[in-house]
């Protein structure tokens, strides 16, 4: 929310944009509650019609208040207007937009509002918000301060893993968050997707999902997926595409600083949220502790750190991108940060209690590559063991990312 606001107050067109069902439209609410406002939907067939028949006049009749208009990717033409509006009168906070799609990927938009717009990215909710933390969670800060606690963390909740952080999906039982998944994604399909995109795209988008869901976080391998899914490569490209445009879909690219020549440079990808990959994969909690299901729950629990880091990326104190590496002739990181001043904290994600030697061994070797940058090196398990092995290496629970103590 304070995201919001402190973009309001000095750029003119603000986005919010998020998968459906994310809780937009109750953020905006909420960031803009002491503010003259004129809110407008783009699910409701008047005021489509009004802002096709008539643009100028819609998008200036919120006069000196705010004109927040919800779902604008319903309408792109929209942007055009809004750029003139802006480029005659440039205060900031005249407008906030929000999307269940990126808006400037959308067919029809005419500009990309570069100068005029920022755009805040929603996800579902965080850990730290799910068990109502009062400060926003800042791993990457407190990692960058010693990593040091008082408290004891706890053991990593499978059920928070196949839950996720939908807000409604926090409300239901476990039954009634099936059928909650089940409803959306087949909504999705047919109303969204043949929206934004002509073709078959809402005839492959669930099963596009579910060969996703069941890959947890992995390469993306799109002649293999493709094959899956009996359709060409390229267009499965374009429906990955716009299964991100709709924020349901994720990607982590590759690091590409070349120490040696043989690196990956396929990005990682999975689906925004675990709760919506495990019902789309058949997993649930109890299939956490099976033999049959720990494979997956690893890749689950990878997907799980990715999109928590993610979210707090948006409002760490710290600037960062988040990365994966390998290197065929070499180590492999599983979740690789890089800061602004060039430092480096890779991350290896364990689906086990307890680690031993062997966990780290992979983040001893990436940093002797790397002799001209700081590495931190963190091991995250699902236990509750804490280890700092010397000024650079740590072992700490995944719990760790949302329970730190304010930095």
């Amino acid at each position: 929310m304070s995201l919001v606001r402190e973009a309001m107050e000095d750029t003119p067109v603000v986005v919010v944009q998020g998968a459906r069902q994310v809780g937009k439209s109750t953020l905006v609410q909420l960031a803009t509650g002491c503010l003259e406002t004129h809110f407008v939907t783009m699910d409701e067939p008047n005021s489509r019609a009004l802002a096709a028949e008539d643009p100028q006049f819609f998008v200036e009749h919120a006069g000196e208040g705010t004109l927040i208009v919800d779902e604008a990717q319903r309408a792109p033409d929209l942007v055009l207007p809004v750029k003139a509006s802006v480029d005659r009168v440039r205060r900031p906070g005249r407008f906030l937009l929000t999307g269940s799609a990126d808006l400037l990927q959308v067919k029809g938009v005419g500009d990309s509002l570069a100068g005029r717009a920022e755009t805040v990215e929603l996800m579902t909710l965080s850990q730290g918000e799910i068990n109502f933390r009062q400060n926003p969670e800042d791993f990457v800060s407190w990692v960058l301060n010693g990593a040091e606690s008082t408290h004891d963390f706890l053991e990593l909740d499978p059920a928070a893993v196949v839950t996720g952080g939908y807000p409604e999906v926090l409300l239901r039982s476990p039954r009634r968050r099936g059928r909650w998944f089940t409803s959306y994604t087949e909504r999705l399909a047919d109303h969204d997707a043949k929206d934004l995109k002509s073709g078959g795209f809402s005839d492959h988008m669930s099963g596009l999902l579910r060969l996703l869901a069941s890959q947890g976080q992995s390469e993306l391998v799109k002649a293999k997926d493709a094959r899956t899914l009996g359709i060409s490569e390229t267009t499965f490209d374009s429906y990955i595409r716009m299964a991100q445009v709709m924020r349901l879909v994720t990607s982590t690219p590759p690091w590409r600083r070349a120490p040696r020549s043989r690196l990956s440079k396929r990005p990682k990808v999975s689906l925004t949220d675990t709760g919506l990959a495990a019902h789309l994969a058949g997993f649930t909690a109890p299939m956490a502790s099976t033999v049959g299901g720990r494979e997956f729950y690893g890749a689950l629990i990878e997907q799980f750190v990715v999109l928590e880091l993610k979210r707090q990326r948006t409002w760490s104190d710290q600037l960062f991108e988040i990365f994966h590496y390998r290197d065929h002739d070499g180590p492999e990181v599983d979740v690789l940060l890089e800061l602004s001043d060039g430092r480096l904290i890779a991350i290896e994600v364990k689906s086990a209690r307890s680690v031993n030697e062997r966990s780290w061994t992979t983040l001893k070797q990436f940093r002797n590559q790397l002799k001209d940058r700081e590495v931190i090196g963190i091991v995250l398990h699902t236990g509750t063991q804490v280890a700092h092995l010397n000024d650079w290496l740590h072992v700490l629970p995944i719990s760790s990312l949302w329970e730190h103590p304010i930095t």
